[in-house]
């Protein structure tokens, strides 16, 4: 009865939520951008979880796993499917050199110091601390698009190159942190694992792929058939279930099989166009939920987590500008670049919470933690991104500078 009434209440949450504008224009826009990200909806699991009501406790959460398997396959696919190389390919290639500079460099400065921290306050096997290092790492190499989307929508920006190059990166980043944390998921040993073998790793990271490619071939044989938009998102639906299923079943990704899954759907399905209408429709309702999961299953101590938080909220600031700024210098742009632009870069969003997700999937034993971590700075983020933003694309740019 407890389970069915969970579910009720998440379902009508989400169907409400998708019919509730964050647009205000009467909110500060840090308010604004929080509204925007969703983090309403992680508190609303809050008071729903073990935290609060206890509605939707731990034995309701396992139940309810299937649909947080797909629900992260649909965010992978839905971002997989924005990765068209036909298109990508004409934008300028330092745009690309720049983003993978800021996101390795991002990774390193956030991931290296949290391993040694995480070792000294944790007493749990060293290769689960570095994969939760490496995850942490991961989450913040990533940019979220609603701080950008609000500033440029209600701000005449004047340095137009800057905000383009900004976007692309925010856009783009997202990859390095899933490559990241996959490569971390099929490296690193498990806890029954003796040591790092390599032939065993090749082999479940070339499984983890298939498990993304597989279901996108089948998506394209049943799409040369002729079908109505309605049995397009069954074929959709069915897919993307599917790709969750095959990860969950070698204890992978689901959101690396449905980003592989978009990707090749992206470049080599002809409805590309409309399977991406198609997920984005659905998108803001399988978000809210996949909030209200992260918030249900949350359980907030006064601990070190907090010392981490505020650490990690430090350095991911720290890593920002810095890798920013140096890979901004290794492939320069032709338009002014200023040295802080990587203050347009702060927010987290969507991705991150993903991330956050899956990894409590694998490794539940320090979810709490890792939860805390990037909940606080997501929060913290939002709040403080769209100010910065203004701030840097509000300069004048310079008369245009000579080509060499």
């Amino acid at each position: 009865m407890k389970l069915l009434f969970a579910i009720v209440i998440i379902a009508g949450t989400a169907i409400i939520g998708t019919r509730v504008t964050f647009r205000n224009r009467q909110l500060p826009m840090g308010f604004r951008n929080i509204l925007l990200t969703g983090i309403e909806y992680l508190f609303l699991g809050v008071v729903l979880g073990k935290m609060g009501l206890n509605v939707i406790d731990s034995e309701s959460l396992d139940l309810l796993q299937p649909f947080l398997l797909f629900g992260l396959s649909w965010i992978g696919f839905l971002f997989g499917l924005q990765f068209e190389f036909r298109l990508i390919k004409n934008l300028p290639r330092f745009y690309f050199s720049i983003t993978a500079v800021k996101s390795v460099l991002t990774f390193l400065t956030v991931a290296i110091p949290l391993y040694y921290l995480l070792d000294h306050f944790i007493s749990l096997p060293k290769s689960i601390l570095l994969l939760a290092s490496i995850t942490l790492g991961s989450i913040a190499s990533c940019t979220a698009q609603s701080a950008l989307a609000i500033v440029s929508q209600n701000t005449k920006i004047k340095n137009r190159g800057m905000l383009e190059l900004l976007r692309y990166i925010s856009s783009v980043d997202g990859l390095f942190s899933l490559m990241f944390f996959t490569f971390a998921l099929s490296i690193i040993p498990s806890e029954d694992a003796e040591a790092f073998s390599f032939l065993a790793s090749a082999k479940l990271l070339l499984a983890s792929v298939s498990m993304g490619i597989v279901p996108a071939i089948i998506l394209i044989s049943l799409s040369k058939t002729r079908f109505s938009q309605q049995e397009f998102l069954v074929f959709i639906i069915g897919i993307v279930m599917l790709c969750g299923g095959l990860a969950h079943q070698i204890h992978h990704s689901p959101l690396l099989s449905g980003l592989i899954c978009g990707m090749v759907t992206a470049n080599f399905c002809r409805y590309r166009v409309r399977a991406l209408s198609t997920v984005i429709h659905s998108e803001k309702s399988i978000y809210i939920i996949l909030l209200i999961f992260v918030g249900a299953g949350w359980q907030i101590s006064i601990d070190y987590s907090l010392v981490l938080a505020t650490v990690y909220f430090i350095l991911r600031i720290f890593g920002k500008l810095f890798s920013t700024f140096a890979a901004t210098q290794i492939f320069p742009a032709a338009y002014h670049v200023p040295k802080l632009i990587g203050m347009g870069l702060l927010s987290e969003g969507g991705l991150a919470i993903a991330i956050v997700l899956n990894f409590r999937l694998l490794y539940p034993a320090i979810a709490d933690s890792l939860s805390t971590i990037i909940i606080i700075s997501v929060i913290l983020n939002e709040l403080i991104s769209p100010w910065l933003i203004l701030k840097l694309l509000d300069q004048p740019e310079p008369a245009e500078l000579p080509i060499s």
